[in-house]
C-alpha cells in the first residue's frame, strides 16, 4: 500500500501537466473531427425530408457524435497516462488506477470546455432571433425536432459516459506503454516513421 508520505515533497498523485497536456489533445481531436463532420455535411443537412419524413442524416449526424466523443477521450487520455510520471513504490493495481484516474480528468476537464464553449456558442446565437410562436410551426415539424432533441441528446450522453471509460482504458494503456518502454514508432504507421 502507498501512503502519501512516500510521495515526493511537493508532488501530487494528479500531474495537472499531464492532465492539461491530454485536455488539449482531446479537445483539438474534438474540434478537427467536428470540423470534418460539418464539412462531410453531417452539421448542415435538412433533418426533415421534403415528403415530410425524418432524415436518415439524424442518425448517421448521432454516430459521428460518438465517434468522435470516442476518438477524442481514447485519444487525450493515452497522452495523459504515457506523460504520467511513475511512481516506483506502487502496486500494478495502483499504478493503472493512477493513469485511469488521469485519463477521467482528461475526459471532465475537456467535457466542461466544450460544454461551456457550445453554451457560449448557443446564448450567443439566440441573441436578437426572432422565435415563432408555438401555433406558427406545422404539427410535424414541432414532432420531429422534439425526436431529433430526444436522438442528440441520447447520443450525447451516451457518447460522453463512454468517452469517460475510453478515456481511463486509454490513459490505463498509455501508462502501461510507459512503464513497459514501448517505442512510440510501434503506434504509427510506417509511412509516417522517420
Amino acid at each position: 500500500m502507498v501512503h502519501s508520505d512516500n510521495l515526493p515533497q511537493g508532488q501530487s498523485y494528479l500531474e495537472w501537466g499531464a492532465v492539461w497536456g491530454g485536455s488539449v489533445i482531446a479537445i483539438a481531436t474534438s474540434t478537427v473531427l467536428g470540423q470534418f463532420g460539418g464539412t462531410a455535411g453531417l452539421a448542415l443537412g435538412d433533418p426533415i425530408l421534403a415528403n415530410g419524413e425524418p432524415s436518415w442524416q439524424v442518425i448517421v449526424a448521432s454516430l459521428w457524435l460518438f465517434l468522435t466523443a470516442l476518438a477524442s477521450s481514447a485519444g487525450g487520455g493515452y497522452i495523459a497516462g504515457r506523460m504520467r510520471s511513475r511512481w516506483g513504490d506502487a502496486a500494478k493495481s495502483e499504478v493503472e488506477f493512477r493513469d485511469g484516474v488521469h485519463g477521467l480528468s482528461v475526459w471532465a476537464v475537456s467535457t466542461m470546455a466544450v460544454a461551456a464553449v457550445a453554451a457560449l456558442s448557443a446564448a450567443l446565437a439566440g441573441i436578437g432571433v426572432n422565435t415563432a410562436t408555438v401555433e406558427e410551426i406545422p404539427a410535424n415539424v414541432a414532432e420531429y425536432t422534439q425526436t431529433l432533441t430526444v436522438v442528440y441528446g441520447f447520443a450525447a450522453g451516451a457518447a460522453a459516459a463512454l468517452g469517460a471509460g475510453a478515456a481511463w482504458w486509454f490513459a490505463s494503456l498509455g501508462g502501461s506503454h510507459r512503464d513497459e518502454g514501448t517505442d512510440v514508432n510501434l503506434l504509427t504507421p510506417r509511412f509516417l516513421r522517420r
